[in-house]
């Protein structure tokens, strides 16, 4: 039992690594820019890999899934006083978990090169709430960021983008949309909440 828990494991995450090399191959033309982009994701598939190893791969709170992914981009005090975060730690079964954790080493990535932490100002607030639909539970979770430069919306979606858009949406069937706002980046989640807190 162990040995097929531990194949269905390495299969899944083998498809995730497939995925991300996939994407960057077709996104970067540049070998540098390419492994630079493999190497940065697959961190922070390692780094939720560590988070969920600690849960003893049982679920993962969202609280923790955002921090630990914003750890890597919030090494001094100043810029972690310029994260707001407002929400219950409910709990993503793994495959969600992984998911969300790429979303946002994506989302904290960009904010590092053109938003919120690429000045002294900039804010960041995320927060969401689960309300119950005719579908059943939904999470509905925000990510703002303000006193940021200007923004103004890339000609093209890059790598980065699609992963949140795209890979997001399609691994927790929900919708996920990022807004380039003159004053700030916004990224809105629609997806079904887990069943209880452990799934």
């Amino acid at each position: 039992m162990l040995i097929d828990e531990l194949n269905h494991r390495v299969k899944n995450t083998l498809a995730t690594v497939q995925s991300i090399v996939s994407q960057a191959a077709r996104a970067n033309a540049d070998p540098k820019a390419m492994r630079k982009a493999v190497e940065t994701r697959l961190y922070a598939l390692a780094r939720s890999h560590d988070l969920l190893t600690r849960e003893k791969w049982r679920s993962a709170g969202l609280l923790d899934v955002i921090n630990d992914a914003l750890e890597p981009f919030g090494a001094d005090e100043e810029r972690a006083r310029r994260v707001e975060i407002t929400g219950d730690n409910i709990r993503f079964g793994p495959k969600s978990a992984l998911a969300l954790g790429i979303a946002f080493n994506e989302l904290a990535t960009n904010a590092v090169k053109y938003g919120a932490f690429s000045n002294e100002n900039g804010l960041i607030r995320i927060e969401w709430t689960v309300a119950p639909s005719p579908t059943g539970r939904r999470l509905h979770l925000i990510w703002t960021e303000k006193d940021e430069p200007a923004v103004t919306p890339p000609t093209r979606k890059g790598f980065g983008s699609q992963v949140i858009e795209r890979g997001l949406a399609h691994e927790l069937g929900g919708t996920v949309a990022l807004d380039y706002r003159a004053k700030g980046v916004v990224c809105t989640m629609d997806i079904p909440a887990p069943v209880s807190d452990d799934e």
